[in-house]
């Protein structure tokens, strides 16, 4: 059995396959969104969390790490997080300037890690990258739970407290790509001087 793991090529793992299906999700939830059902859509979310965790659980606690589920996991998460702000946006849930922001920092950190490294920089990511997707999984969610007719009839507080997370977790956005940038100059340079 341990033969047949060592023989494994680099990207057959189980957490690989749960982030190509988180790709594979991010269409069905913005078709959910559109459509107008915000229950189901959210129920795509917590799947598109539960995911995100499973990746990287079963690759810490089973040894299946591996460069291209280091490669891929950064960007399901971001393709996740535009997709979620620009489907909110469509359905005016969100302010549009939020997914101006998350593009944005996205579309710089990408032409930098292109000129710089010609492709993914392999850094690791930064307790302020972990506590901006926090914010944003959970304020996310909750926008879009407030915009079910219960909730909005009953509770319209919801929406605020959810917008002050998605807020918050914007910020948090210029922050982890300023320290991503920051990192990705940095490593250049010793590359450069070794």
């Amino acid at each position: 059995m341990s033969d047949t793991v060592k023989q494994r090529p680099d990207w057959q793992t189980w957490p690989n396959l749960i982030t190509l299906f988180r790709f594979a999700l991010i269409p069905v939830y913005i078709s959910l969104v559109v459509q107008g059902h915000p229950g189901w859509a959210l129920v795509s979310l917590v799947v598109l969390g539960l995911s995100d965790w499973a990746d990287g659980f079963i690759a810490r606690r089973f040894d299946q790490g591996s460069e291209l589920g280091k490669a891929l996991d950064p960007v399901a998460d971001r393709l996740a997080i535009i997709a979620i702000v620009l489907s909110l946006v469509l359905v005016g849930l969100l302010p549009w300037w939020v997914v101006a922001v998350v593009v944005l920092v996205d579309l710089v950190l990408v032409i930098l890690s292109s000129v710089l490294f010609h492709g993914n920089p392999d850094l690791d990511v930064t307790w302020t990258g972990k506590i901006r997707s926090a914010l944003l999984f959970v304020g996310l969610p909750v926008l879009l739970f407030s915009s079910v007719h219960v909730v909005a009839d009953g509770a319209p507080w919801v929406r605020t407290v959810a917008l002050v997370f998605v807020y918050l977790g914007t910020v948090g956005h210029v922050v982890a790509g300023t320290q991503y940038a920051i990192a990705m100059f940095a490593k250049r340079r010793r590359v450069a001087a070794a």
